[in-house]
């Protein structure tokens, strides 16, 4: 059973951000509050989570959540991963304020090798900061989990007034076909997978992962994670079941 916590409203974070994936946030005792918007997405978070920690990567590279009921209804928690002179900076933020344009509206008319080393490029000139290895372990956890919500929103940088460095990967619950209106339960998982998409810079999840693969120092455990899903409930449809079949195809 989950545990419970109650918020006031006064704490509510009103999120103005670009994906059909925003949730329900609040921000309390420096701790981030976030309410399913379609059911899942907390225990999602926590997955992506356990999955960081069995594979043995570096936790300050990654936010951890834990799953949680918030006023009644499912969630999960996670420490507030900026300090008090800290700010997030996401891609989409930096792009516009620099070009005046949502960087998916440049990269959009690229071919994806071009859209992804013009991205690399845009970053280290600007801010000083390689993000080569920050996005190929962002895309393997994507590939893995089938994040569909990996767009530029959700990818940025840490400024502390003098200098940037990457952010940790965080806001991984609409994955593992959570709000995926095509997905269906009684189909093959093979036959799922080809209904999930990526964002950002190719629908394909393999092509962004193999693109940038021997940049990244996150390599899932898949042994670890096997072992951990089989002491889940894998005889129902739940988010352990499809990963279950996902990392054993």
């Amino acid at each position: 059973m989950l545990p419970d916590v109650t918020i006031n409203s006064n704490y509510l974070v009103t999120d103005t951000g670009t994906s059909d994936g925003t949730q329900i946030k609040y921000f309390f005792e420096n701790k981030w509050y976030k309410i399913d918007r379609y059911g899942g997405e907390g225990l999602c978070e926590e997955l992506a989570s356990d999955i960081f920690e069995l594979s043995g990567f570096n936790p300050e590279e990654y936010v951890r959540y834990s799953s949680l009921n918030i006023n009644g209804e499912s969630g999960c928690v996670s420490e507030n991963f900026l300090s008090a002179d800290e700010d997030f900076i996401s891609f989409y933020r930096l792009h516009s304020n620099i070009i005046g344009t949502d960087p998916a509206s440049v990269t959009s008319k690229m071919d994806y090798d071009d859209s992804i080393e013009y991205i690399i490029d845009f970053i280290k000139k600007n801010t000083k900061v390689d993000v080569t290895t920050y996005l190929a372990n962002t895309f393997a956890l994507d590939a893995l989990i089938l994040n569909e919500d990996r767009h530029f929103n959700n990818l940025g940088l840490i400024y502390n007034g003098t200098g940037f460095r990457t952010a940790p990967i965080f806001d991984n619950g609409k994955s593992l076909f959570i709000g995926n209106k095509k997905f269906d339960p009684s189909k093959k998982i093979t036959e799922s997978k080809n209904k999930a998409f990526a964002k950002a810079f190719s629908g394909s999840f393999e092509l962004n992962r193999s693109y940038l693969e021997s940049k990244a120092t996150f390599k899932p455990d898949i042994a670890a994670i096997q072992k951990y899903l089989s002491g889940k409930n894998l005889k129902e449809d739940n988010i352990y079941s499809r990963l279950y079949k996902l990392i054993t195809l």
